[in-house]
């Protein structure tokens, strides 16, 4: 399947909606005015989501002792069941419920803290220019560098491709694609629309470049968006396919698809 690139930067607040009443409220106990505390790790988020899990412990916990004191009483009142008899004092059974919300608490900004630094890692790029490609932005996490020049139509197109940045093979590919550019997409349109296509009933079908991967062993992968007359030919976005074509490193069309979508 093609990869298109990815947006630059990508949206990291957290609607207030979706926190629950506990994460607000804790949120305003140590002064967090916007959800968007939890886009980056932070000692501050780690003690808010901490103290989000020690009260929800402290909440359940007194619930799960009675609802057990209660099971208890029941049995006692059984005639032929022997329930287990325990002395456990008021004191001792609350030292139990705050240790157990200290370290559950505690685990859970953990593991809130870790994972946000992990895709913090994941999303960073380091902007970059090459004198055929342009502006290019390379993700360490993937390995990968990611891309948005210029096609002879006036548009851009997101380009994506293994390394550090573009390498000379990526670059003279580029370069032949632009110069062939009207070539080479007129030929993956005739075969894309040929005969049986999804997209056959419409009057008219035109055909843009959205993405296009320049792979490892030097051969050019292109998905396109699509327009039609009349418009909203495909009802649904979520099952309408995605025409994609492949290329030789001599920019010779290798093979075409229309790709459904899974499910």
């Amino acid at each position: 399947m093609i990869d298109s690139m990815p947006p630059f930067k990508e949206d990291t607040q957290m609607p207030r909606a979706m926190l629950p009443t506990r994460a607000l409220i804790a949120m305003k106990f140590f002064n967090y005015n916007t959800a968007n505390a939890f886009a980056q790790p932070s000692v501050r988020g780690w003690l808010v989501v901490f103290v989000c899990g020690f009260l929800t412990v402290c909440i359940l916990g007194p619930l799960l002792c009675i609802a057990l004191w209660l099971f208890v009483k029941i049995l006692r009142l059984l005639p032929m069941a022997s329930a287990p008899v325990w002395e456990v004092s008021v004191g001792s059974a609350a030292g139990v419920i705050f240790t157990v919300a200290a370290v559950f608490g505690a685990l859970l900004a953990t593991v809130m803290v870790l994972g946000l630094a992990r895709r913090k890692k994941r999303e960073s790029r380091t902007p970059g220019h090459h004198s055929v490609i342009g502006d290019f932005e390379h993700s360490a996490f993937h390995k990968t560098w990611h891309a948005q020049p210029m096609l002879p139509t006036g548009k851009t197109v997101n380009v994506s491709a293994f390394g550090q940045g573009p390498s000379e093979t990526q670059a003279a590919l580029w370069q032949q694609f632009i110069a062939r550019h009207d070539e080479v997409i007129a030929e993956a349109t005739q075969a894309l629309l040929a005969k049986g296509h999804p997209l056959e009933g419409c009057e008219k079908v035109t055909l843009t470049p959205s993405g296009i991967t320049l792979t490892r062993d030097g051969k050019l992968h292109m998905g396109f968006e699509f327009a039609t007359v009349p418009e909203n030919f495909w009802e649904s976005e979520a099952d309408q396919p995605y025409p994609t074509a492949s290329f030789t490193s001599a920019l010779e069309l290798k093979s075409t698809e229309w790709l459904r979508p899974y499910g």
